[in-house]
């Protein structure tokens, strides 16, 4: 799920009676829900344009999921915005509506970040172009909100485990190691001078931010809040800040998938008779 820019909308992920996935478009003051798509196969992983009038998102059907855009109002046809025969999920659109940032599974380097130039209307502007490509695991990468992006906060494993990082845009001229210990799924509050990232042991930390031309220095991380306990997949984010930065929705555990549990009464008692014979 993906919060609206406005934060009046919420843009999610729900299977469908096919055992695939399809968008919807929540409207969270009246909890109506409106379908984005009806494609076999999974539709999912939804990003906002800055604007809010799109949405570009993952499909695949058969085939490693590519980049595609549809108007978040449901108008007209969705849009292949990359065609390629590993998977590629969108993960953020810069606020100046210049770049889409986007994961690309590669045989070579494994995991990368790469970037498509679009226009203001929001059509692909160039071939896309690869931004963080090394030997290690480069993944959720997240614009800096003010325009145009100079940063781009992302997870890593270079260090030995998963680690946020603030790394300069366009053009990467060095990381800033931000989590101490250990941390997941970065996103930046709305006013630029924040980050937000999952520790470890699943608390939602914060670390304050002084970003300048170039450079970024980071405060000690504190704790937020704790999250529901539960697997989350790599590329699915357990929380979204909304854009007044107060207020967070988070993924809560799906009931349907936790074992039912057994309650023994008197249990004392039936230690006394001892094991059962036969």
């Amino acid at each position: 799920f993906r919060i609206s820019p406005e934060g009046s909308r919420v843009a999610l992920a729900r299977i469908n009676d096919a055992e695939g996935v399809d968008l919807w478009v929540l409207e969270a003051a009246r909890g109506v829900s409106n379908r984005l798509t009806s494609n076999p196969g999974f539709s999912q992983l939804p990003v906002w344009s800055p604007d809010g009038r799109r949405i570009v998102f993952s499909y695949g059907h058969g085939s490693p999921a590519n980049l595609y855009l549809r108007e978040a109002s449901g108008a007209g046809t969705q849009q292949q915005l990359t065609e390629g025969r590993k998977m590629r999920i969108a993960l953020d659109w810069s606020r100046d509506g210049r770049f889409i940032l986007y994961f690309d599974l590669a045989e070579e380097t494994w995991q990368d970040l790469w970037v498509l130039p679009m226009t203001p209307e929001g059509k692909p502007a160039g071939d896309p172009k690869p931004y963080l490509r090394t030997r290690f695991a480069e993944v959720l990468g997240r614009f800096e909100p003010r325009t145009p992006p100079r940063w781009v906060a992302y997870q890593s494993n270079e260090s030995g485990r998963d680690e946020v990082y603030v790394q300069s845009f366009p053009e990467p001229r060095g990381a800033r190691r931000i989590s101490t210990a250990g941390g997941q799924y970065p996103q930046w509050n709305a006013n630029g001078r924040e980050l937000f990232y999952v520790s470890p042991d699943n608390k939602l930390m914060a670390v304050s931010l002084r970003v300048q031309a170039d450079s970024v220095e980071p405060s000690p991380p504190h704790e937020l809040f704790s999250l529901p306990s539960q697997p989350w997949s790599l590329l699915q984010n357990p929380y979204d800040a909304a854009p007044d930065g107060q207020r967070f929705l988070v993924q809560g555990p799906d009931e349907q998938s936790w074992p039912p549990l057994t309650v023994i009464v008197n249990w004392p008692a039936l230690l006394k008779k001892g094991p059962a014979t036969q």
